[in-house]
């Protein structure tokens, strides 16, 4: 593989947003649990404080997996990361990418072969010009990658 047929792309915003987001409501939750249990308020116990940990661990894992959604291009294909599923695509399977330039899409979505659509979260409207140079980046891969359908006629 040669690095120019290999390519990541990830949020530039939202990545290092969601990595300062989640240790602060770690560390947030776990001062607020020591606290209450410190301050000897007899209502708050032991199994509370670590059940609000628990829930601090929870969003902070929430929060990092927002941040870590990306796309990976290779010759043989693009592994596209979203917050809940991860979905590899053959290039042929991918017909276009729909990006509006006025910004008003979140982030560009695959047309499939299928009919289908499928959202690349890891290029977002919110990083501006990255976001749209990512974008065209991604449509040149495309563009190099795919193979055009050809109909049996």
């Amino acid at each position: 593989m040669a690095p120019a047929e290999c390519e990541t792309f990830r949020p530039y915003v939202l990545r290092p947003l969601t990595q300062v987001s989640a240790v602060a409501v770690l560390v947030g939750f776990a001062v607020l649990s020591y606290a209450l249990t410190a301050g000897d308020w007899r209502a708050w116990h032991p199994l509370d404080a670590i059940w609000m940990n628990l829930i601090g661990v929870l969003l902070a894992l929430g929060f990092w997996r927002l941040g870590a959604v990306a796309a990976f291009a290779a010759p043989d294909g693009l592994t596209v990361r979203n917050v809940v599923h991860t979905r590899k695509f053959e290039w042929a399977e991918i017909v276009g990418v729909t990006f509006s330039p006025r910004g008003d899409q979140a982030w560009p979505l695959l047309d499939l072969s299928d009919g289908e659509t499928y959202a690349v979260m890891a290029i977002q409207s919110a990083d501006g010009k990255r976001g749209f140079a990512a974008c065209e980046r991604l449509r040149r891969l495309v563009d190099i990658h795919g193979t055009p359908d050809v109909d049996d006629r």
